[in-house]
């Protein structure tokens, strides 16, 4: 397991190692005032993080996304169960989401900003209307797809609905559920920048619309390798985390 997982962090340094370097080729190619370099980018970076003004757009995007995850895992969870549960309320609900997922967000701009108007409101909306139909479709597949001899097993031992839950239900959806917030994780999170570019006045989705307008190449490429690095460790570790409870499920 130890040199499986040196292996795998080997092979990451690796492929960083060679996107810097191309990186660095592109940039010297193309030119630095096009596309910056690893260092300058990394300069950037550095200086923004201990500016005031993009500390605040920091906690902005933060606070956003924070609550537009919760909302959307918990929405997530219960409109699949309900899916999942009972088959004719998911043949009438599933296909919209199916339909929303293959949308483009950015089409519902207009009436999300009537409603909403600028502001927090309107990118928390944003965020959840990326990550909440593949949680539900992902949820829903979960729970229809448990083999009926876990539902048999426990009638024979009669086990009650609560038990039936906890010793048997949750251990076998929970990794369905961990992969599900490992999607809207970086789903969530490309909403709300969305959600900044076009319905706010703050946030790094703001900054990065308003860098775009300057053509300040050096703030965006360090916005986007930060938003990068973010959504890429969130996701590995999630991924991890879904491995370690699918292999540690009682009934896999």
């Amino acid at each position: 397991m130890t040199l499986s997982r040196t292996s795998r962090a080997l092979e990451v340094a690796a492929v960083c190692i060679v996107l810097l370097v191309l990186w660095q080729a592109a940039a010297s190619w193309i030119g630095g005032a096009t596309l910056p370099g690893p260092m300058p980018t990394g300069r950037r970076l550095f200086a923004l993080l201990f500016d005031g003004r993009f500390q605040r757009d920091l906690a902005a995007t933060a606070g956003a996304y924070v609550v537009a995850l919760v909302l959307t895992m918990a929405g997530g969870l219960l409109l699949g169960i309900v899916c999942g549960g009972w088959r004719s309320v998911g043949e009438q609900i599933e296909p919209a989401l199916l339909a929303l997922i293959a949308t483009p967000k950015v089409m519902f701009y207009p009436v999300i900003l009537l409603f909403f108007g600028l502001g927090d409101s309107a990118k928390i909306f944003f965020g959840m209307l990326h990550g909440l139909p593949t949680i539900v479709i992902m949820i829903a597949n979960a729970l229809r797809s448990l083999p009926p001899i876990y539902r048999k097993v426990a009638l024979t031992l009669k086990l009650s609905r609560h038990q039936f839950a906890v010793h048997v239900l949750i251990p076998a959806v929970l990794p369905e559920v961990v992969a599900s917030l490992r999607v809207s994780f970086a789903l969530t999170l490309l909403g709300v920048l969305v959600g900044e570019m076009f319905a706010s006045t703050r946030g790094l989705g703001h900054l990065l619309f308003a860098s775009i307008g300057t053509n300040d190449q050096p703030t965006i490429l360090a916005v986007t390798v930060l938003l990068f690095a973010f959504a890429g460790i969130g996701s590995t570790l999630l991924l991890a985390l879904s491995r370690k409870l699918a292999s540690a499920s009682p009934i896999s």
